[in-house]
């Protein structure tokens, strides 16, 4: 059967992403799977990685070529970014920040990693919006 008929096959990097296994994910990377590839759910691996958190993996998808704004713009998709600021990883949001990551790009129901950020009360939500304003500030009209 070939990759493109399989869908736990086409997923095994996004697995691996989840898992935090670095061997693996640089295995099946070597073996052509691709960085890029969505999910049903249009998740790419960055998403995983950033979903439960496992910061090497995330880190080694960036340097590995992974786009930091990888999203389904069509379908509205969630950016990494607005996924690390929704569950409350600083760490995670600093590191794509610190590799470009956009905090205005609109995902579901329109909200940016900045709007939601800037929205939240918490220490977490507060600390998230300062990383943004000093990594990209707001653009100003000129």
């Amino acid at each position: 059967m070939a990759l493109d008929d399989d869908w736990y096959e086409q997923e095994r990097l996004h697995r691996a992403a989840a898992d935090g296994d670095i061997a693996e994910m640089q295995r099946l990377v070597a073996a052509g799977y691709d960085l890029h590839k969505f999910d049903d759910l249009q998740y790419t691996p960055l998403h995983y990685a950033v979903l439960e958190d496992r910061y090497k993996a995330a880190e080694w998808l960036i340097e590995a070529g992974t786009a930091v704004d990888v999203h389904n713009a069509e379908l509205i998709g969630e950016t990494p970014l607005g996924l690390a600021v929704q569950r409350d990883y600083p760490e995670m949001v600093e590191l794509l920040l610190r590799h470009g990551a956009d905090p205005d790009i609109r995902g579901w129901m329109a909200n940016t990693a900045r709007s939601r950020a800037e929205r939240r009360k918490d220490e977490e939500g507060q600390q998230m919006a300062a990383l943004i304003r000093k990594h990209r500030p707001v653009a100003r009209p000129t």
